[in-house]
């Protein structure tokens, strides 16, 4: 039996739109699967029901089912609960309202195509919005920077503002039966809700976001849509959803603690260990201080001797080194207490040798330089006190020149071993060969070689800390 795509349609009272709904289903072309239209009619009292009726009669594909919901959620759910249990062949879910079009007579094809490549669990894309029955030039496309918690948070609290070009894009979703999150129960926003639900699931499941591909044209001439805009409950659930997220999504969590803990200043560490060790602490600034002997090491893969080195999170001590015979070395000191460590230094009368830690989160390191900057950059139990390790990896990564090495040194399972105290949210360990980076719980889960396949990692244990030499290729 063939595989299906089935494509829900919660209907009421949609006369004037629902032929050329339907047709633009029954209209697809080159599709490997059969594609099953389900329609939720919900008390309707038009002459919706006739029409579908006569449509079903020629089209055994579209199926009608009457229910008793009166709310929008309830519909969207018994539809999608509908078709994982009467469709055992079907592959993907998908949605369009009964008075919206999909966008060509290939749409579904491309989209059948995207899923045999990527086998995606969930799929969005864009759309092309009608009004007074004008389409309207502009295009809302979702950006794959979704899949990024801040960027997420930025465009809910744009949403908030009353932004148009900040809607999601949540009309052109499709997911395999396997995903069971349902449209929670909203009088508005539910379609929003149900995207943001989805998304902040990215960890566990995967999330193909197209720019390009556009799957309907949406109208805003919606009588639900209207009458939702004149109401204070579609401004409340924006907001709603807006904070929820903010509350939801681990890394949001984790930076906030992160900005509260450099908000005290978290100096009193330091202030101890230059009490107790001011003499030896010292040579870490002298400009004869040897260099890591990790760094090195990797230097032999270089023909020149000229090399630009990045210390990442150098806190007031950088252990990089800076001294090498018949190597010149031009060193870069980054941290994001650089002013609180500048400061701490003068008090103490710690010669720095005009050598200057620049302010900069790790996250935000592309700000600061240009790509292809560096031939090694270097980071000791740094990164497991950033509130985005991968983000800060990633950046390096575009630092480096070609051939270049990330290295990187951290306890493992620090965050762990601390109880994720203060900073220490992050667990670094090493899972069948490759580089895993956890939070408390794992609700986030990275597996670094698969993040960055562009690159060579070796990873391994030495005593009680992981060490990853990361290159570029």
């Amino acid at each position: 039996m063939r595989e299906q795509i089935v494509i829900c349609m919660p209907l009421k009272n949609a006369e004037k739109t629902l032929n050329k709904s339907v047709n633009s289903i029954l209209q697809q072309v080159n599709t490997k699967r059969e594609v099953v239209l389900l329609v939720g009619l919900d008390n309707s009292t038009d002459n919706s029901e006739e029409i579908l009726k006569n449509i079903a009669l020629q089209n055994p594909n579209v199926v009608l089912l009457n229910v008793d919901f009166n709310e929008a959620y309830l519909n969207r759910n018994f539809l999608n609960d509908y078709a994982r249990k009467n469709y055992p062949n079907c592959v993907l879910i998908g949605r369009l309202d009964a008075d919206d079009i999909i966008y060509s007579d290939r749409t579904i094809s491309h989209i059948e195509a995207l899923y045999d490549k990527h086998n995606f669990d969930v799929f969005m894309c864009g759309n092309k919005q009608l009004l007074n029955g004008d389409v309207l030039e502009w295009e809302n496309k979702p950006s794959k920077e979704l899949l990024k918690d801040d960027f997420l948070i930025d465009q809910l609290f744009e949403m908030t503002q009353g932004n148009p070009k900040a809607e999601l894009a949540s009309c052109n979703i499709f997911i395999k039966p396997t995903v069971l999150i349902e449209y929670p129960k909203k009088v508005s926003a539910e379609d929003h809700w149900f995207t943001v639900l989805l998304l902040l699931q990215k960890e566990k499941i995967n999330i193909l976001i197209d720019e390009q591909l556009l799957y309907c044209f949406y109208s805003l001439d919606g009588v639900l849509t209207n009458e939702n805009k004149n109401k204070n409950k579609y401004s409340q659930s924006r907001e709603e959803l807006y904070n929820y997220c903010l509350n939801q999504s681990p890394l949001v969590v984790i930076r906030n603690k992160w900005n509260d803990y450099m908000s005290k200043g978290g100096m009193s560490f330091h202030e101890s260990n230059i009490l107790k060790n001011k003499e030896r602490l010292e040579n870490f600034w002298k400009l004869d201080y040897p260099l890591n002997k990790r760094i090195e090491k990797q230097l032999k893969e270089f023909a020149h001797k000229k090399i630009r080195l990045l210390d990442i999170g150098c806190g007031p001590f950088p252990k990089s080194g800076v001294h090498l015979e018949n190597y010149s070395i031009d060193r870069t000191l980054v941290d994001s207490m650089a002013d609180n460590y500048h400061a701490l230094l003068e008090e103490h009368s710690i010669n720095t040798y005009r050598q200057e830690i620049i302010k900069s989160e790790g996250e935000k390191l592309s700000e600061k330089f240009k790509n292809n900057s560096f031939e090694v950059i270097f980071s000791k139990n740094a990164l497991d006190h950033t509130y985005n390790p991968i983000s800060v990896i990633s950046n390096a990564i575009d630092l480096l020149v070609p051939g270049g090495f990330l290295i990187i040194e951290h306890y493992i399972k620090e965050g762990e071993y601390t109880n994720y105290f203060g900073l220490h949210q992050w667990d670094f360990f090493i899972k069948n060969g490759n580089f895993y980076i956890s939070n408390k719980g794992g609700q986030i889960i990275h597996d670094v070689n698969a993040f960055f396949k562009s690159t060579q990692i070796e990873s391994f244990y030495e005593g009680k800390k992981i060490i990853n030499i990361i290159k570029k290729k």
